[in-house]
């Protein structure tokens, strides 16, 4: 019988294991709630599709991507098209059209 038990607390699981959850964030992107990897950077790409899913066939329009709560390095600020900040529990993301580029 296999019975799926969690690592106590502190304890690593190692990579492999059935049952293994991919570690995961909740950010903020224009007021909505979204699970993501827990991983080092999100990119302007990734953020600007959850905002609006129809993006990808889109890449003529241009956003403007304001973020807060961020990392203590950089708490705030804008990312760029084809730019990457690091994301964090919480963190809130503003994304607004601009026009077509």
């Amino acid at each position: 019988m296999n019975e799926h038990v969690e690592p106590a607390e502190g304890q690593k699981v190692p990579s492999g294991l059935a049952g293994e959850k991919e570690k995961t964030v909740t950010i903020i992107v224009d007021g909505t709630p979204h699970e993501v990897p827990k991983k080092e950077r999100i990119t302007y790409t990734e953020v600007v599709t959850l905002a609006y899913p129809d993006y990808p066939q889109h890449p003529e329009v241009t956003y403007s991507v304001t973020y807060t709560r961020g990392h203590g390095d950089k708490p705030e600020g804008t990312l760029p098209p084809g730019g990457s900040v690091k994301v964090k529990e919480g963190m809130s993301f503003r994304v607004n059209r601009t026009g077509q580029s």
